[in-house]
């Protein structure tokens, strides 16, 4: 094992522009799609939030924060998405958004804003499978011609992915609603297998891995898997199987080759829209 330094026993590495944990040990970096530093709900502040929302809110954003006509769906949100108790949703309210009292949002405390952060984070929650309150609903509302138009198009899908190869007969492997996960966040591994059409998906292919370039200040560029980059230490494994650890410094060059850069980006320009709209187009090819 090459290794310039030992890390820290029991450091967890974190993604690089993102500032969370990663998904740990062998997962490491960061490698999927969303951000790193998740924001934990804390239950209680939760249930002050929801007094609060009950109060100012449901009305036009409905009981699950899913939306009404007089409100958009805060579970879609990028303000709640990128929220990090307040961080996003302080500064927003803090310009004065209508309330169902009539008093200016722009007076909530920052308290009552951290609360208000934690119950839309518990709804946003709620959403995903791993929630007791999951249900997987009819998925195919979009348009399919106008998904494959987004595939072809704005949504630079066809880049790298083709309806008669790697995703022929896709329609007929996946459920909608598996389409719908694997397409927005394609480094879910087998975690499908619950609403699969058949087997669950195997072991990440190497051009899923997401692999790291080292350049030391002497020696050859070194290509692997990636293991652990943080602030502090970069790890990787090569085709053999070894760990190779460099301390970084200046001098040590670092370059990332992640295949799902590519998703991670269309997660901040995709609409709700949009995403329906490729998941019907998806569904067609069987």
């Amino acid at each position: 094992m090459a290794l310039a330094q030992d890390p820290p026993a029991g450091r967890v590495g974190f993604g690089p522009g993102r500032g969370g944990p990663a998904e740990g040990p062998a997962g490491g970096g960061c490698r999927g799609a969303g951000p790193c530093d998740k924001q934990v709900v804390d239950a209680t502040a939760a249930d002050r939030g929801r007094s609060l929302y009950a109060a100012e809110c449901v009305n036009c954003h409905g009981a699950l924060a899913r939306g009404t006509d007089l409100g958009e769906n805060l579970v879609r949100s990028l303000v709640i998405l990128r929220d990090r108790v307040g961080a996003e949703l302080g500064p927003f309210l803090k310009k004065g958004h209508k309330t169902q009292s009539g008093v200016s949002s722009g007076s909530f405390t920052t308290a009552q804003i951290a609360d208000l952060s934690h119950f839309l984070k518990q709804r946003v929650n709620d959403s995903f499978r791993g929630s007791p309150l999951f249900q997987p609903n009819n998925v195919l509302v979009g348009d399919a011609k106008a998904g494959a138009a987004y595939f072809a198009g704005d949504g630079k899908c066809s880049g790298c992915h083709s309806s008669t190869g790697d995703l022929a007969g896709i329609g007929r492997r996946m459920t909608p609603v598996q389409l719908q996960q694997r397409f927005m966040f394609p480094g879910g591994g087998g975690r499908f297998g619950r609403f699969g059409r058949g087997p669950a998906p195997a072991a990440p292919s190497a051009r899923r891995t997401v692999t790291l370039t080292v350049t030391p200040a002497s020696g050859t560029p070194m290509t692997g898997a990636l293991v652990l980059l943080d602030d502090f230490f970069v790890t990787i494994r090569d085709a053999s199987g070894e760990l190779h650890t460099w301390k970084r410094t200046p001098v040590v060059k670092v370059v990332k080759n992640d295949p799902f850069q590519a998703h991670q980006e269309l997660l901040d320009r995709i609409t709700d829209t949009n995403m329906h709209d490729v998941t019907a187009y998806l569904e067609t090819l069987k």
